[in-house]
């Protein structure tokens, strides 16, 4: 009797045990909250169209929707749903912590790739890396001598090396999926250039007790770095054509000019004391030739041609406007600078309005440029052949060159009018 009893006692158990597991199961309240899907938090939620454009879970038809949720306990659950036969189906993954960031590295990774059957714009890709190069060369290399101060020939050779080959790698590797039309490359290398100078007024605006050659050195690294960076990316904001990029370079080295002359003629750098204030005003006028083109770039629709006209034109003002200071009498090297930028001013205007009835190509903008630049050559070289006896004044070599740069910008810029 005692044996059944146990028998009996023994199926019971059998039987309830599993039943009230699962009722334990069932009563059981699991809270998770939805986390973001990628590193940097901007993906909540994988759509059907973000997941067709990623490539993302290709065996699943009619994809519907892919969250991810963290519990309480720090597990993650990756639920996907999808549609099929008229009902909506659910599936939940537990994922480890190790398993989310390789999920969320893959779909970085994924977003930085172009679209199926999409072939990125490389363009500008090559001269933009050879750009670097150059920097490496001319800028890299002599700021991280001057900033590990390097004095013998082994190591400044071996640093100069290894910068000029990260100056090829880095930005191989960081462009190989990225658009890069030759506006890219037009504003890189501006901002790589530009940006040194922009660079070292700042801290001489700023840091003028602290400077020292090795800070010096590495604000030109930065500065560089950092301008290239800026201006590639300036491109992705605006949306910027190659003429737009072009035009606005043209209107940053007006202003960048225009603010190194006025802060001359004005006297500013003639001491310490009024240096900084120089440097403020060369600051904001390359500021607004920035924003002068790139208010220009929004208004009209320029070619990279057409830039090299206008820069041309700014040229030429400043040019004719040489002689007709010196004819004053005038021998301030002060009153020169302060005519120059006054005709550079009225010559890049006057060939803007010029270009509101033509556009040009690039070639046809490099022969206006060079036909002034020629003009302006044979003046002068014509000037000094007769000037035998070496007595003419600067008011005839100012007035050949002018002369001979009008005429060679007035031919060639009517050979492309007709």
């Amino acid at each position: 009797m005692a044996k059944n009893n146990a028998l009996l006692i023994a199926a019971l158990a059998a039987l309830l045990i599993p039943a009230l597991a699962t009722s334990a199961r069932a009563g059981e309240v699991r809270t998770e909250a939805q986390v973001p899907l990628d590193p940097e938090g901007k993906v909540q939620e994988v759509t059907p169209a973000l997941r067709t454009r990623l490539g993302l879970f290709p065996e699943i038809e009619e994809f519907q929707s892919a969250r991810l949720f963290q519990g309480e306990d720090q597990g993650y659950v990756l639920e996907i749903a999808w549609q099929r036969q008229g009902k909506r189906w659910r599936q939940r993954q537990f994922l480890s912590a190790a398993a989310v960031d390789s999920l969320r590295l893959d779909l970085r990774r994924r977003q930085t790739l172009p679209p199926a059957g999409l072939q990125l714009d490389h363009s500008g890709r090559g001269e933009l890396v050879l750009d670097q190069i150059l920097l490496s060369l001319l800028a890299y290399g002599p700021a991280m001598k001057v900033m590990l101060d390097l004095d013998s020939t082994r190591p400044t050779v071996a640093t100069f090396m290894l910068t000029t080959a990260t100056g090829f790698y880095l930005p191989y590797r960081l462009t190989q999926h990225r658009t890069v039309t030759p506006a890219h490359r037009q504003l890189a290398q501006f901002g790589g250039t530009r940006g040194i100078a922009y660079g070292l007024l700042l801290a001489d605006l700023f840091a003028e007790k602290g400077r020292n050659s090795r800070s010096d050195g590495a604000t030109v690294l930065s500065s560089a770095v950092l301008g290239s960076a800026l201006g590639f990316k300036v491109v992705d904001w605006r949306r910027s054509t190659h003429g737009q990029a072009e035009v606005w370079a043209v209107m940053g080295d007006f202003g960048l000019l225009g603010g190194i002359g006025m802060a001359y003629a004005s006297g500013l750098y003639d001491n310490n004391r009024s240096r900084r204030l120089g440097d403020g005003l060369t600051l904001l006028s390359s500021g607004a030739g920035l924003y002068a083109g790139n208010w220009l770039g929004q208004h009209r629709d320029y070619t990279r041609g057409d830039a090299y006209v206008l820069r041309a034109g700014g040229v030429l003002g400043a040019l004719m406007a040489l002689p007709l200071i010196d004819a004053t009498g005038t021998n301030s090297g002060r009153a020169h600078v302060g005519g120059a930028l006054a005709g550079m001013a009225a010559g890049a205007g006057l060939s803007d309005q010029l270009l509101k009835k033509q556009d040009f190509s690039f070639g046809q903008g490099l022969i206006v440029s060079g036909g002034e630049l020629a003009g302006a050559l044979l003046g002068l070289g014509l000037t000094y052949l007769a000037d035998t006896g070496g007595h003419f004044d600067d008011l005839a070599y100012f007035s050949s060159a002018a002369l001979g740069g009008l005429g060679g910008f007035t031919l060639t810029f009517r050979a492309f009018s007709e």
